[in-house]
């Protein structure tokens, strides 16, 4: 582990939990945050925030995180699909439908797409197979696929990019299916676009914090 060194003193949690990270790429780019904004806000310095997250949050309520990451599963949004027009429900099958079955493979999950809003749990042995997964991440790589998950209100997408199966542009373009084919045929609104802008940054920095915390 190590410590991260700023303004000549050691970094420490809003709970006072020393700030140790896992890497010396994590330590060095947390440090890089400080230099830039030197202000004792953690939530504007996103790795920061998500290490003082890990220590603080996930270290000690671990199961309220995996927990939160199996009920999320059964609520996947590539799971619920449009029913036209047709040129989305054909990007879907054509996007989606791969995505779907090798996440399916690779956990031994046999959930489908749907058009309706009717949630399907997992089996019991599903569940597990899903506990077992997010029960052998560390504290950090958690804290970072649980905000990926939010972000993205996708486990599926979430776990391949955990897994390396997707790089993070293909990842953002698959979650925004539906809104950049609206965007098509409708156009963009400027205050939507101003908001995704903010979004895909949260985005590329959680994902940045998962690679760092190799």
């Amino acid at each position: 582990m190590f410590d991260v060194y700023v303004g000549d003193q050691f970094l420490k949690t809003p709970l006072g939990n020393s700030l140790e990270v896992p890497t010396l790429a994590l330590a060095k780019a947390i440090e890089e945050e400080w230099e830039k904004d030197p202000s004792p806000h953690y939530g504007q310095k996103p790795l920061t925030s998500l290490v003082a997250t890990a220590l603080d949050r996930v270290a000690e309520t671990r199961e309220s995180y995996v927990s939160y990451a199996i009920q999320a599963v059964s609520n996947d949004v590539i799971l619920f699909w449009a029913s036209t027009p047709e040129t989305l429900v054909k990007l879907q099958d054509m996007k989606w439908a791969p995505l779907i079955e090798k996440v399916n493979q690779m956990l031994g999950l046999s959930l489908k797409p749907r058009q309706d809003f009717s949630v399907l749990p997992l089996m019991p042995q599903e569940e597990e197979k899903v506990r077992t997964f997010l029960y052998h991440l560390t504290v950090f790589k958690l804290a970072g696929f649980v905000h990926l998950l939010t972000l993205t209100s996708s486990f599926y997408v979430s776990f391949l990019v955990l897994q390396t199966h997707l790089s993070p542009e293909e990842a953002w373009d698959l979650i925004h299916l539906h809104e950049q084919e609206q965007r098509r045929a409708w156009g963009a609104d400027d205050d939507a676009l101003l908001r995704d802008q903010a979004s895909r940054e949260e985005f590329f920095q959680t994902i940045k914090f998962l690679e760092l915390s190799e």
